[in-house]
């Protein structure tokens, strides 16, 4: 039967072929190239991955220029960062703008270096195949490390993953197949989405924010609640948000410097963190080189002066109507 899942031989030949911008000047000075870039377990399935994960989102696509855009992802992959993240919703211009530059610059010289990672909002099992074999083809490369169910924000978002006709039949056929080696879950909205999700759909890894102004909180929004279910389960814990889209640097004095530290001390696998420049990638690669331990008191601290970054409206992710991914203006 020539189905999409069995036509990828075929797509796999044929694709052969301001902001969190201070942290470049409140960051260490860049270590001496020889230095290593610190690598963690992704839960139990047994890879390393690099503490800086490279975020392909807004940030990113914010880089208008070519060369540089290509510059990055070299330079990236010269550091010893190994984890990339894109998804197939990350758009410029309507385009798959984030997907487009890592087929034509990172895949093709890269791809045995790097754990690329993908997510779809998919929650329907027809759409989601056909979007993956898009994907696919647009990245250049016959597999993913991992696939996301992109963006969880409610109970309904996971009944429907897991009913009859929901795409978690999809993610799981891939998985068997070996076509995917991880199923994950991100949200930015709410813990309880995610605890939940982790339970129904039992996935490999989970993404979520991670960042000081979040922890201690009680109205939904703890995301550090998730950390110890995910690592009883065994699973990757990779976080986002960590300057919380750069609603938080600066404020009540708080730098990307400390925000970064901050997410990179907790016990999570990776920190991905969305770049906008060069600058910006040295000097996150220049925290994850020269990371220190963050004791309680500072953790405490940095939590208390952003405690109320929620109500102030400093996390653009929380608003009704966000939606993750499209390019910054």
């Amino acid at each position: 039967m020539n189905t999409p899942l069995n036509r990828r031989r075929f797509i796999a030949a044929s694709c052969a072929t301001a902001g969190i911008a201070a942290l470049a000047s409140t960051a260490a000075p860049a270590p001496a190239e020889s230095a290593t870039m610190p690598r963690r377990p992704y839960g139990k399935l047994g890879w390393m991955v690099s503490l800086v994960g490279f975020g392909g989102g807004s940030q990113f696509m914010s880089q208008s220029d070519e060369t540089t855009v290509e510059l990055m992802l070299h330079r990236a992959v010269e550091l010893g960062i190994n984890y990339f993240d894109t998804a197939f919703t990350y758009l410029k211009s309507g385009q798959r703008e984030s997907i487009r530059r890592y087929g034509k610059y990172l895949v093709p010289r890269h791809r045995n270096q790097i754990h690329l990672v993908s997510k779809l909002e998919d929650r329907n099992a027809e759409s989601a195949e056909r979007n993956f074999e898009v994907m696919l083809k647009e990245l250049g490369t016959d597999h993913l490390e991992v696939l996301h169910f992109h963006a969880l924000g409610s109970k309904d978002d996971i009944d429907k993953i897991v009913a009859k006709g929901g795409a978690l039949k999809v993610y799981r056929a891939l998985k068997e197949q070996g076509v995917i080696k991880a199923i994950g879950i991100t949200g930015h909205v709410t813990a309880a989405v995610l605890i939940d999700a982790i339970e129904r759909i039992e996935p490999d890894c989970v993404m979520c924010p991670q960042n000081p102004a979040h922890s201690g909180q009680f109205d939904g929004s703890d995301f550090a609640r998730v950390i110890p279910i995910a690592l009883k389960c065994g699973m990757g814990m990779v976080a986002m948000k960590t300057t919380g889209r750069n609603g938080l640097i600066g404020k009540n004095g708080v730098t990307a410097e400390q925000l970064v530290s901050y997410s990179m001390n907790l016990p999570v696998a990776t920190a991905v963190i969305g770049m906008p420049s060069l600058e910006v990638l040295e000097s996150c690669a220049s925290v994850a080189r020269t990371l220190k331990p963050l004791g309680e008191d500072e953790k405490k601290e940095l939590e208390q002066r952003l405690a109320s970054a929620r109500t102030d409206a400093f996390l653009p992710y929380l608003a009704a109507g966000y939606k993750d991914g499209p390019a910054l203006t």
